[in-house]
């Protein structure tokens, strides 16, 4: 009954339609000579694109095309995330090699993986040193830790004065890997980050891995991103901007989810109104392409109507009430408020979201013109519809009881308090 929001794991279990937009942008990207190349997947909070960038990957391997997959968001500190970034790579490719039929025979690759594990190590006491300002012009913070340096040296270890010494060897390091060819590391969840753990992953792009033959695949809302980078310049949006212009060659917007895919993976998953034109008007108007969203919803709503069932079978009219209410509260928790005050709100809500705003008390005036979000709502499941057919509003017996059971299913009280991950607009955060 409860929908999980795990992401698909490859290109077998594409539920949106994802698969040949895809193949489009792998085969784009394996065509491409001139490396290293970066791209951009731009996309809002909950449309797909861990689930686009598993399905690249699936994809990726198919071609034979190395991939590394790095997730930066388990990293807190500025150090750990570069070093964990460079670091998943080079295990990566070690990895790779020794399970590969050909490592034993091929001079080239026991060469890589003898350099790989020198660059490991150099990167390990860089990180553990934290001499890395010499390097990176102020990546980190510099603590020298001479005791440190004499217990790691021991006459195989290199010690990097330059980064581009570091950037060279692992290009060559990529070089020999993949046989001239390139290597695909794909970089999920930078949204998730904190700014200065985002920021540091598009630098160390450019400051240790910019020379190899390497495609850097970041998914990202790029409003987020912009944002972040911003910070930096006294909340500059538009220095924000222009960085991510420069780091990324190639902006792809992943490409929406249609409706009527989302409809037909989730109508057998609703309780009760799976079929139900009146609902799906709802959603559409309420939660638009958002599969995270919508997934979210028809969780609460079946928790709901459920509990609903256990006094009595609910009729239509009281499960639609139900699923209007729960997005009430979860999108507009102001009009939430003041229905659980006053329930004769919603009525006179209603019939001003039809054109009539004379019976409208000040309060509720002031939300409907400010809450454009709410009047387009109140507007998609008025009962002044003819198809699809909405119930009037309910009255104060059946708004308490709704409101009561809402608050055990979504969590809370009866305050109207936004749910997590969502604003007073509507609109899900991160």
């Amino acid at each position: 009954m409860l929908l999980t929001d795990n992401p698909v794991l490859d290109s077998t279990g594409d539920r949106f339609g994802f698969v040949p937009h895809a193949r489009v942008l792998c085969d784009a990207i394996k065509a491409t000579r001139d490396l290293p190349l970066s791209v951009a997947l731009y996309g809002a909070w909950g449309t797909g694109k861990s689930s686009f960038m598993n399905i690249c990957r699936s994809l990726f391997e198919e071609q034979g095309t190395p991939v590394v997959t790095f997730n930066p968001w388990k990293y807190d500190q500025r150090e750990e995330i570069w070093h964990a970034l460079i670091q998943t790579i080079l295990d990566e490719i070690a990895a790779k090699i020794t399970q590969g039929p050909e490592a034993g025979r091929s001079v080239q690759l026991q060469h890589a993986l003898k350099k790989a594990a020198t660059l490991s190590r150099t990167a390990a006491w860089l990180m553990t040193r934290k001499a890395v300002v010499p390097l990176s012009g102020g990546l980190v913070s510099t603590a020298d830790a001479d005791a440190l340096k004499e217990a790691w040296d021991d006459g195989n270890l290199l010690e990097y004065r330059h980064v581009n010494q570091f950037e060279h060897d692992f290009a060559e390091v990529v070089e020999e890997f993949t046989g001239g060819g390139r290597l695909v590391i794909l970089i999920d969840d930078l949204d998730r980050c904190t700014p200065e753990a985002a920021i540091t992953v598009l630098d160390s792009l450019k400051l240790f891995l910019g020379e190899a033959s390497c495609v850097f695949v970041l998914a990202m809302d790029q409003q987020v991103i912009a944002s972040a980078v911003a910070q930096r310049f006294s909340g500059d949006e538009e220095i924000g901007r222009r960085y991510l212009e420069k780091l990324v060659q190639f902006p792809y917007h992943l490409p929406h989810v249609t409706f009527e895919s989302m409809f037909s993976h989730l109508r057998q998953e609703v309780v009760g109104l799976g079929d139900d034109s009146a609902l799906w008007q709802l959603i559409r108007v309420a939660y638009g392409q958002n599969p995270r969203r919508v997934r979210r919803f028809v969780n609460a709503l079946n928790l709901t109507v459920v509990s609903l069932r256990m006094h009595s079978m609910p009729s239509r009219d009281r499960m639609l009430h139900a699923a209007v209410l729960l997005t009430i509260r979860l999108q507009h928790p102001e009009f939430y408020a003041m229905i659980s005050r006053s329930p004769e709100s919603w009525r006179r809500m209603d019939e001003a979201a039809n054109g009539d705003i004379s019976a409208l008390r000040q309060e509720e005036l002031v939300l409907f013109q400010r809450d454009n979000d709410l009047a387009e709502l109140l507007h998609a499941t008025s009962s002044s519809r003819r198809e699809p057919a909405f119930p009037p509003p309910p009255g104060k017996t059946e708004i308490d009881a709704l409101t009561e059971v809402l608050s055990v299913t979504t969590g809370g009280g009866s305050d109207g308090s936004p749910e997590p991950g969502t604003s007073v607009a509507g609109v899900g955060t991160r």
